[in-house]
C-alpha cells in the first residue's frame, strides 16, 4: 500500500508541474484575520507642569491605553512626541508597545534650548491623540502665585438623582486680572459630597475644573465647594434637591380609636426608592417614632385614632423633607362625601417598568404604582376612591398590593400610590397588567365602575443564553498556537444583562478532515480528501472493544508509528479556557478562548456548549458549530508554507464505515473512516 507521504509527494510534484490535482475537491478555506489591539482612548499624564531650564531636571510622561470599560490594553503601538527642541526617550514593554499595565513611558528633556518655553507633549496610537503642555521655567523661579480667584458654579441645585454633577470653575489672576497658568489649587467640598478635579495646577487660560456630585447621600441640604491656593480661598454654595416622601393612607377615614396605617415611601427626584434612610413621624399630641426606610425605601406607621371625631394631622420628615397627612376621623357611619367634579383624564403608571421576581418569600423588588386624576381644566382632584388589582391575571404572573384590597383616596394632588409586589414567576415583556379601579364614591370590593390600566415586566434572573465570535485569531504567547475568542451573553425576559450568572463550557470535537493545501493561483486552496466522524463514540477517551465486536479504532490507527493514539481526532488537538472569571459580567457576559496547534487549523469541526446556571424557561443552553479557522493573511501568501498545510490525520481517500446500534448515542449512525493514511 502506497504511504500517505509518498501519496503527497506525488500531488505536489503535479501541481508545480501544471498537470491538475488528484483525487478530491477543494474546500472553502476556514479563515478569519489576526488582530490588532485598538483602544477606545488614551491618557496622558505629566509628572510635573512645569521643567526648570537647568538642562538637569526631567519630566516623566505616563500614557495609558484602555478599551471601551477603561481597562488597560496590552500591547498598543504608542508614539510620543515633543515639539519646542526638547528630547523625549521612549520606554516600554517591548519597545513603545504598551506592557501588561497598558502604560508607555516617555522621559522628558529640555534639550539644548535654555530659554523659558512651552513644550507640547503628543501621545498617539491611531487616529487617537492626547496632548499635554510642559513650561519650562527659570531654574530660580519660584511656585507661581495669583493676586485672585474667581469661582464660579454651573448651576445653583443639583437633582438627588446622584448621575448628575455641577461644574466648579476657579480662574486665577494676576493683578492686572489677567488669566494666571500653573497656579496650584485645592478643591474641598462638605456635607457628603464628592469632587473630582480635573488636575493640580490651573491651565493655559488660567482655569481648573472640579466635577462636584452628590455622593452616596441623597438628602436635601447644602454644599460649600472651596478652592484653595496659598492664602487665597474662595467659596460658592449650592443645594441638592428631589427628595420625596410619598404617603398612603390605609384608610383615609376612620372612626374614633381605630387602628389606622400610613405606608411611606422615600424616593429621590426620579422617584426612585431610597433604602436605609430615617424618617420621625409625629402623630397625635406630638407623639413621635423614628424608623428606617427599607430596601424599597418604604416605611409603614401605625396608629390609633383619637377618642373625638375631627380631623388628625400626622407630619412625617426624611431627606431633609417633610409631609404631611390629614386623617378624617368621624363618628358613627359618617364617611367622606362623594366627588361632584368630572374627571377628565385618569392614568395610572408603574416605576419601574419592570421589576425582578421574588424568590424564597421576599418581598425586596417593587414596583411603585401611582394613578393620577385630573379635572377638566387639567386641576388635581381629591377624594377619588382607587382600589388596584392585576386586571385578572390573563397571564396567571401573579403577585400582590402593599394597599391590598384597601380602598385609597386621592390626595390634594389627585395621587393615589401603592406598590406591586412580584411572586416568584416571571412575565412575557409587558405581561403583567395593573389595573386601577376608580369612581367618585366608595363602591365594593370586586367591582370597578371605572379603570385605567397600565403593563410591567416581571424578569427572571436569567432567560435566555447565546453565543458569539468576532472570527478574530490572534497567536499566542508562544507562538505555536492560535487562539479565537467567543462571547457567552445572558439575558432577562426584558433583554437586560444579567450579572453575576455563572457560566460553563464544554468542547466536542465532531469530525476531522483528511487532505491537503495546494498552491492556487493567487493563495493557497484547501483540498478535502475524506470527512470523518469522531472515533470516540462515547467520548470517554478509551479506545474500547465491544462484546460485539465493534472496536472504536476502526482505522487501526493505534501506535502505527510510535506513540500515534488509537483515536482520531484527539481531544487534546484543542483546548477550552475562560478569559477571566466564569460568571457574568455586569454587561452579561462572559469571554471564553479556544487555544489550537496551528498544524491543526482547518482541519477539526468542533462544537462548543455553554450553559448558565439558574437560567428560567428553555434557553439556558447555547452552542456554536465550526471548524477551526485559519489566519487569511498566512492563506493568502504563497511564499509561506502554512503549518496546517497537511492534514495530521491522514491525505488518502478512505472507505468508511457506521458502527452497529448500541454502540453510539447520537442521533443519526456516525461515519467512520478505516484509512488512516
Amino acid at each position: 500500500m502506497m504511504s500517505w507521504r509518498t501519496w503527497i509527494a506525488g500531488l505536489l510534484t503535479a501541481v508545480v508541474a501544471g498537470c491538475g490535482g488528484g483525487g478530491g475537491s477543494a474546500g472553502s478555506p476556514i479563515m478569519g484575520t489576526t488582530p490588532a489591539p485598538t483602544p477606545s482612548d488614551l491618557t496622558l499624564v505629566l509628572s510635573s507642569a512645569t521643567i526648570n531650564n537647568s538642562g538637569s531636571q526631567t519630566v516623566e510622561a505616563t500614557v495609558t491605553a484602555v478599551d471601551a470599560n477603561r481597562n488597560a490594553l496590552e500591547g498598543v503601538q504608542v508614539t510620543i512626541s515633543v515639539d519646542a527642541g526638547a528630547t523625549v526617550v521612549v520606554s516600554g514593554d517591548a519597545g513603545n508597545k504598551t506592557g501588561p499595565d497598558g502604560r508607555v513611558l516617555g522621559t522628558i528633556g529640555i534639550g539644548s534650548d535654555r530659554t523659558q518655553r512651552t513644550i507640547t507633549v503628543t501621545a498617539a496610537a491611531g487616529s487617537i491623540t492626547k496632548t499635554a503642555e510642559l513650561t519650562v521655567i527659570d531654574a530660580g523661579s519660584t511656585t507661581p502665585t495669583a493676586a485672585d480667584m474667581v469661582l464660579t458654579l454651573s448651576a445653583l441645585s443639583l437633582p438627588n438623582s446622584g448621575t448628575q454633577t455641577i461644574t466648579a470653575t476657579l480662574t486665577a489672576v494676576d493683578e492686572n486680572r489677567n488669566a494666571v497658568p500653573n497656579i496650584p489649587v485645592i478643591f474641598a467640598v462638605d456635607n457628603g459630597a464628592t469632587a473630582k478635579v480635573n488636575g493640580t495646577v490651573t491651565d493655559a487660560d488660567g482655569k481648573i475644573t472640579a466635577a462636584v456630585g452628590i455622593g452616596d447621600d441623597k438628602t436635601n441640604r447644602l454644599i460649600t465647594v472651596t478652592a484653595t491656593s496659598g492664602a487665597l480661598v474662595k467659596t460658592e454654595r449650592f443645594q441638592i434637591i428631589g427628595s420625596q416622601i410619598k404617603t398612603t393612607l390605609l384608610p383615609s377615614a376612620l372612626g374614633p380609636s381605630q387602628v389606622g396605617k400610613i405606608q411611606y415611601k422615600l424616593a429621590d427626584v426620579n422617584g426612585n426608592p431610597v433604602p436605609n434612610k430615617s424618617i420621625v413621624i409625629t402623630g397625635a399630641n406630638g407623639t413621635q417614632t423614628t424608623g428606617v426606610s427599607d430596601v424599597n425605601g418604604d416605611f409603614e406607621y401605625t396608629y390609633t385614632a383619637p377618642a373625638e371625631p375631627g380631623e388628625l394631622i400626622i407630619r412625617a420628615a426624611a431627606l431633609g423633607v417633610q409631609a404631611q397627612s390629614n386623617v378624617l376621623v368621624l363618628a358613627g357611619q359618617g364617611e367622606i362625601p362623594p366627588v361632584t367634579i368630572k374627571i377628565q383624564s385618569a392614568s395610572v403608571s408603574a416605576n419601574p417598568s419592570v421589576v425582578p421576581v421574588n424568590l424564597g418569600g421576599s418581598t425586596n423588588n417593587q414596583a411603585s404604582i401611582r394613578a393620577l386624576f385630573l379635572s377638566e381644566q387639567n386641576a388635581p382632584v381629591k377624594n377619588i376612591r382607587v382600589r388596584f388589582d392585576l386586571g385578572g391575571d390573563p397571564q396567571s404572573i401573579g403577585g400582590t398590593f402593599t394597599a391590598g384590597t384597601t380602598m385609597l383616596y386621592s390626595d390634594a394632588n389627585g395621587v393615589a400610590t401603592t406598590s406591586y409586589i412580584p411572586g416568584s414567576r416571571f412575565s412575557p415583556t409587558d405581561g403583567v397588567t395593573i389595573r386601577a379601579c376608580w369612581d367618585y364614591g366608595d363602591f365594593a370590593v370586586g367591582s370597578c365602575p371605572n379603570s385605567t390600566f397600565t403593563t410591567l415586566t416581571v424578569a427572571a434572573d436569567a432567560l435566555s443564553v447565546s453565543i458569539g465570535t468576532n472570527n478574530l485569531i490572534a497567536d499566542d504567547s508562544t507562538g505555536v498556537k492560535y487562539v479565537n475568542r467567543y462571547v457567552v451573553q445572558v439575558v432577562d425576559s426584558s433583554g437586560n444583562a444579567v450579572a453575576d450568572v455563572e457560566v460553563r463550557a464544554s468542547l466536542d470535537l465532531l469530525t476531522y478532515w483528511k487532505g491537503v493545501w495546494v498552491p492556487g493561483l493567487e493563495r493557497w486552496e484547501q483540498v478535502v480528501t475524506a470527512t470523518c466522524d469522531n472515533e470516540d463514540l462515547n467520548r470517554n477517551g478509551v479506545a474500547e472493544e465491544y462484546t460485539n465486536g465493534w472496536k472504536e479504532d476502526v482505522n487501526d490507527s493505534a501506535n502505527l508509528t510510535t506513540g500515534r493514539p488509537a483515536l482520531e481526532p484527539r481531544k487534546a488537538d484543542v483546548a477550552l479556557s475562560f478569559e477571566g472569571s466564569t460568571k457574568t459580567s455586569a454587561s452579561g457576559s462572559v469571554v471564553l478562548r479556544i487555544e489550537y496547534p496551528q498544524n491543526v487549523g482547518s482541519w477539526d469541526v468542533f462544537n462548543l456548549v455553554v450553559s448558565a446556571s439558574g437560567v428560567a424557561g428553555t434557553e439556558g443552553r447555547a452552542n456554536f458549530v465550526g471548524v477551526l479557522p485559519v489566519p487569511a493573511s498566512i492563506v493568502n501568501r504563497l511564499d509561506l508554507t502554512p503549518a496546517f498545510r497537511v492534514s495530521p490525520y491522514g491525505v488518502e481517500e478512505s472507505p468508511k464505515v457506521s458502527p452497529p446500534e448500541g454502540t453510539y448515542s447520537s442521533r443519526t449512525a456516525p461515519v467512520l473512516c478505516t484509512n488512516p493514511d
